[in-house]
């Protein structure tokens, strides 16, 4: 978190907001590898040694779907900013819920599923939406861990308490995903089901903080 972020006040609503909307990327991680696409849509640290390692072994069919991973993350992280820019954080979560809900029934393009396009856009676009506002990065943990240590070492409490929370969150997504999967395939619930239930919390997210208390964007703070 850089300075001008952990200046601001920590509120429970930011908290909460943020603790729910972890929990389903974790969620939508899990369900995304395990049912729609091989690649996580939420970490790209990773895809870079992949990108690495394709190359090398000369597989450009891994390249390209690792490639298109990375290039739907930025578009939808782009797009939500804008969005979000002009409709507030309920703008980008609704773009974000939209996103999931479609990527829930798959459709193929040659030998691409639109899920590999659509889910990690979806990603890009929460974590684009969140990093607006106060509530900052909510898919991934590599930088909260960092800014764990960072805060723990300034003392800073209330902020070391805002990250651990995303690393509560994202593992409890990831437990909810791997039910999720379970259930599917065990054919008590359909595969489409397994990204709407998330979709479906992160639009009410958006709607419900919009009704209540209305997290303003970072530049309005």
């Amino acid at each position: 978190m850089d300075d001008c972020k952990s200046k601001i006040k920590i509120s429970t609503q930011i908290n909460i907001i943020g603790f729910i909307l972890i929990t389903m990327a974790g969620c939508i991680d899990t369900v995304g590898i395990k049912l729609f696409l091989d690649e996580s849509p939420a970490f790209l640290t990773g895809r870079g040694i992949i990108l690495g390692y394709s190359i090398f072994k000369r597989d450009f069919g891994a390249f390209t779907c690792v490639l298109i991973v990375i290039l739907a993350f930025i578009i939808g992280a782009c797009i939500s900013t804008i969005i979000t820019r002009k409709m507030g954080l309920t703008g980008g979560l609704c773009f974000t819920g939209i996103l999931i809900a479609i990527a829930a029934f798959p459709v193929n393009l040659s030998n691409i599923t639109i899920a590999t396009i659509i889910i990690p856009m979806a990603m890009g676009g929460q974590n684009a939406a969140t990093s607006l506002t106060a509530i900052n990065r909510t898919t991934h943990l590599t930088g909260p861990a960092t800014d764990i240590g960072i805060n723990i070492a300034k003392g800073n409490w209330n902020i070391v308490a805002f990250w651990i929370l995303r690393w509560i969150g994202f593992p409890l997504g990831s437990v909810i995903g791997f039910h999720l999967v379970h259930t599917a395939n065990n054919n008590i619930i359909n595969i489409p089901s397994t990204l709407l239930l998330p979709a479906i919390i992160i639009i009410l997210t958006g709607i419900i903080q919009k009704l209540t208390f209305d997290i303003p964007l970072l530049k309005n703070i």
